[in-house]
């Protein structure tokens, strides 16, 4: 018998979201939570994330970010907890 696997995202362990769920699949749910699972995926494969900030003469500059850094987390750890 094969094991069900519910549907979710990569890396979102514990959210405030069922991704069993229809309605946590439409466009203003899966908005904001794909970027937190492609952020996720790319920690995972150790790649770093585009940052985007301004500097104090209000000009945009380009940087990056771990993940790790911007969930104040490793994507995998239990403490982690996304709520959308």
């Amino acid at each position: 018998m094969k094991k069900k696997i519910s549907p979710n995202l990569f890396g979102i362990k514990y959210s405030n979201r069922d991704f069993s769920q229809k309605e946590n699949w439409g466009k203003n749910q899966f908005n904001s939570s794909f970027p937190a699972s492609l952020a996720c995926f790319m920690a995972s494969k150790n790649i770093d994330l585009k940052y985007i900030k301004i500097d104090k003469q209000l000009k945009v500059k380009h940087d990056y970010i771990s993940a790790s850094i911007l969930f104040g987390a490793k994507y995998e750890s239990d403490d982690l907890y996304f709520a959308f």
